[in-house]
């Protein structure tokens, strides 16, 4: 009796919107599906308030995507931890946080978040203080969903890039990626895709290391990595600006910045479209209008 009427209120909250209605189309979902993918909100900087945050996550309601995931750079936080023992700037740092969880929370009543964490949200040396602070704001630092057969894994490039900081905390990703690669290796996924905040490379891979992208040892162990493990793409920011790349049938796709652009390219968020052949991405503006139609082709 009581379970007959539990069922009557929750359809009955569905016809009347009161539950998301993405919640019960994802389950029965087939074929093509999209995702949203952003980069840099960076609050505060050049910013005077959250306006284009909020922009960002009305456009991305609009859209209806399966999910959302931002690459990094969430806030505008000091770059190193020697910043975060001013407790004027750390204030600061709480009210960023407090301004991005705003418009994220109301996402979630639409679609799931997925945060990844950058250089400006646990510093270019992360400690585990600092790795503590983001991961009790905004979730774990390092991990993985499945959706549609298909798996995503997050990855803390920071910690990646230096490792001095928090030596435990680097072994520990190290080794959960790994074991999970092994894992991945007897699931017949149609894809598999890496989310990081720094890029792999920008231009070449053999460039020399610079601040945007990744260090040449440990980038030549993650491509080896994606490589052998037959990942479609990996998606990046940091840079504040598009820029793609082909290695072999691996795609390296960075996102501009959803509210701060630092070159032509306008405020935005990325489209991936995904079926289980092939994606395709494209970088829409907070008007709503494509930029740049990027089709990726899996062989």
């Amino acid at each position: 009796m009581i379970k007959n009427i539990i069922q009557s209120i929750i359809l009955l909250s569905i016809i009347c919107g009161c539950i998301p209605k993405r919640l019960s189309e994802r389950k029965v979902a087939s074929g093509p599906y999209k995702i949203v993918v952003g980069a840099d909100p960076q609050l505060f900087m050049r910013q005077k308030n959250d306006l284009f945050w909020q922009q960002t996550i009305d456009l991305v309601i609009s859209l209806n995507p399966d999910f959302f995931i931002v690459c990094g750079d969430l806030t505008n936080a000091g770059n190193k931890a020697s910043r975060w023992e001013d407790p004027v700037r750390a204030a600061s740092y709480e009210k960023q946080a407090a301004a991005y969880l705003s418009g994220s929370k109301r996402l979630e009543k639409h679609l799931p978040v997925y945060n990844v964490a950058g250089n400006h949200d646990v510093t270019l040396r992360p400690t585990p203080e600092r790795l503590a602070w983001y991961e009790n704001k905004f979730g774990k630092a390092w991990y993985s969903f499945e959706h549609r057969n298909s798996l995503f894994i997050v990855l803390e490039s920071n910690l990646l890039r230096d490792p001095s900081g928090a030596p435990q905390k680097a072994k520990e990703q190290k080794e959960w990626f790994k074991k999970l690669l092994q894992k991945s290796k007897h699931k017949n996924y149609d894809h598999k895709f890496a989310f990081m905040h720094h890029p792999m490379c920008l231009k070449s891979v053999s460039e020399k290391s610079g601040y945007y992208n990744m260090p040449e040892k440990i980038r030549n162990e993650l491509l080896d990595l994606f490589h052998d493990n037959n990942f479609t793409a990996v998606f990046s920011g940091h840079l504040h600006k598009n820029n793609y790349m082909r290695v072999g049938k691996l795609e390296l796709i960075t996102t501009g910045s959803c509210c701060v652009p630092l070159g032509k390219d306008p405020k935005g968020v990325r489209i991936v479209e995904i079926s289980k052949e092939h994606i395709q991405h494209k970088y829409y503006n907070l008007e709503q209008k494509p930029i740049l139609d990027k089709p990726i082709q899996k062989k």
